[in-house]
């Protein structure tokens, strides 16, 4: 994959009743131009992350520059994909960029957009999941490997 699109990945899983790991949520930070080229890179991360249990994918969009129709298509057909999965797609603080293309689209009605810090829409996602008393387990990013 090139410099013109990065994606960050965090997971968090929390534990269930029986003390069994369940996918809370996962976090993929986007960044740059969500294009004919990089759309294709965001399904590639995305789709093992909707495999894996997790029942809220978080698209932090803050760091796309750029979004044509290409990448809507992709998260039209993510949010798709994780509804029939039984998850939850989430756009959160979607860059200008995107937010114009789903205005103009018509589809801002159709994503899950929240307009806080990834931080602040995990804990609502692992409260609303596994209720307050969950534990959480951060992995990191996939940027650096993991000790």
């Amino acid at each position: 994959m090139d410099n013109r699109f990065w994606l960050g990945r965090e997971d968090e899983a929390a534990i269930g009743p029986e003390g069994e790991r369940t996918g809370a949520r996962a976090v993929l930070r986007l960044c740059g131009e969500l294009d004919l080229e990089g759309a294709p890179a965001l399904a590639e991360a995305a789709g093992p992350l909707l495999a894996d249990g997790s029942r809220t994918l978080v698209l932090d969009c803050h760091g796309i520059t750029f979004c044509d129709s290409s990448g809507l298509n992709t998260l039209l057909n993510l949010r798709q994909r994780a509804a029939d999965s039984g998850a939850r797609l989430q756009l959160a603080r979607p860059s200008a960029s995107v937010r114009h293309l789903l205005r103009l689209t018509h589809t801002e009605r159709v994503f899950h957009v929240v307009e806080d810090s990834v931080e602040d829409t995990v804990e609502d996602a692992v409260e609303g999941a596994a209720g307050p008393a969950a534990t959480l387990d951060p992995v990191g990013d996939a940027s650096a490997p993991r000790p």
